[in-house]
């Protein structure tokens, strides 16, 4: 069925759910779970709809008694939408008989063939590592973070990449378990941020890191830290200040982002560029 582009756009923002037609012999064959597609005059553009309603009316007068028709023409008043299907179908065309097609958003044809397999498509897609780690603290809220024996040595927050199956959260987990030996298995933490580590030229991949909540850390705890020699050689309380003093710019940014996000004053989201 062509319509006209107002039409044709207001089924398509999901705002017309009704088409009325007069009962021409094609019309009057239609039945609930007919498959109609709908043709944009101008632009050539087409959507399905499948039809869950067919009533029929004696008149335009009649249908508008019965039907809400901001159903039929959100932009119209009654009176306008009256003259405006009077203006198309005279007398003779409305004395068939008029027909209401409703119909809501399910689909009624099967999609197309996707143009590529999901192996070929990911051949297209950039690709990233993510990694998934714990932001956890003292019970002064200073965080607790392990000093890394490779490249700049730095400081960080128990964590590391995904292994293959693995989800985030189960990476965090794991990862504080290799590198701290303890097992910090927090039913619901709370996802502090999101980090998009843009890497440049500097390496082939970009990053994506979930950060959760690995709240505070007893003074037990902390005394039953066990370090991996191969990944860190130091573990430290500081607060802020003097984290700061002791970190790269960009790390300490990430690590200034993930306080205030737990303390509701700053991103759930951040990017660094290095």
């Amino acid at each position: 069925m062509h319509l006209l582009q107002r039409y044709y756009d207001q089924v398509e923002a999901g705002r017309k759910t009704i088409e009325v037609r007069v009962a021409t012999p094609d019309k009057a064959e239609v039945s609930v779970g007919d498959t109609i597609v709908f043709h944009d005059r101008g632009s050539g553009r087409e959507l399905d709809i499948e039809v869950n309603r067919v009533t029929w009316y004696t008149s335009f007068e009649a249908l508008l008694n019965a039907e809400d028709h901001i159903r039929i023409d959100p932009d119209a008043t009654r009176a306008e939408l009256l003259a405006g299907l009077r203006a198309i179908y005279p007398p003779a065309r409305e004395a068939l008989g008029v027909i209401v097609l409703a119909f809501d958003h399910r689909t009624a044809r099967p999609g197309r063939p996707t143009p590529m397999t999901p192996s070929q498509y990911a051949e297209t897609l950039p690709h990233h590592t993510m990694y998934g780690g714990l932001y956890v603290r003292d019970d002064h809220d200073r965080p607790v973070q392990l000093r890394s024996v490779h490249g700049s040595r730095p400081w960080q927050f128990p964590g590391g990449d995904l292994d293959v199956g693995e989800d985030p959260l189960r990476t965090a987990r794991r990862e504080t378990f290799e590198e701290t030996g303890l097992e910090l298995d927090t039913e619901t933490p709370r996802l502090l941020m999101v980090h998009f580590l843009h890497t440049g030229t500097r390496t082939p991949l970009d990053k994506v890191g979930l950060i959760f909540d690995g709240g505070r850390l007893s003074a037990d705890q902390l005394r039953r830290i066990r370090l991996d020699p191969a990944e860190h050689d130091m573990w430290a309380v500081h607060d802020l200040p003097d984290w700061q003093a002791l970190m790269a710019p960009q790390d300490f940014a990430r690590l200034d982002a993930i306080e205030r996000s737990r303390r509701g004053e700053g991103p759930a989201y951040f990017v660094t560029h290095v």
